[in-house]
């Protein structure tokens, strides 16, 4: 698997509170975004995974706010395949403040988190097993 360049996002208005610091839910949002780039960047887009076995579903976020990013700001997300398992798989993402005019990324991530998917049959609603396919590509995202 070729090295991933990460997802960029810039921070708007509708994305912060009143003391103009994106507010929490929203990390959600974006987290969900890099992960349908990071999937489409080596080839799945969502009708591709759908087509050939993989529907995963959110069972379960953790979250961890290390510092407050702001409207306006660009922000670097990483993603990376934390655990593999026979039918989950944990995808965890980390978020850096990205400097617009060096393209240079903070030392330090703003939020990181890791969140847990299991794949489902779209018919019977129940867990199972993720697809060869994506098992090795998955295997190769760590």
């Amino acid at each position: 698997m070729s090295k991933w360049s990460g997802y960029t996002h810039r921070v708007r208005y509708s994305e912060v509170d009143p003391q103009s610091i994106v507010f929490n839910s929203r990390y959600m949002e974006f987290f969900d975004a890099a992960n349908v780039e990071f999937f489409r960047s080596f080839g799945y887009p969502i009708d591709v995974m759908s087509a050939t076995g993989l529907d995963p579903v959110v069972v379960e976020v953790n979250i961890r706010y290390h510092a407050s990013v702001r409207m306006d700001q660009l922000l670097h997300i990483d993603v990376n395949c934390s655990r593999l398992g026979n039918t989950s798989y944990d995808l965890g993402f980390e978020v850096r403040i990205k400097d617009p005019g060096t393209g240079s990324l903070s030392e330090n991530a703003a939020t990181s988190a890791t969140i847990s998917y299991v794949n489902i049959d779209q018919e019977t609603r129940k867990s199972t097993p993720i697809p060869p396919e994506f098992r090795s590509f998955l295997g190769s995202a760590k």
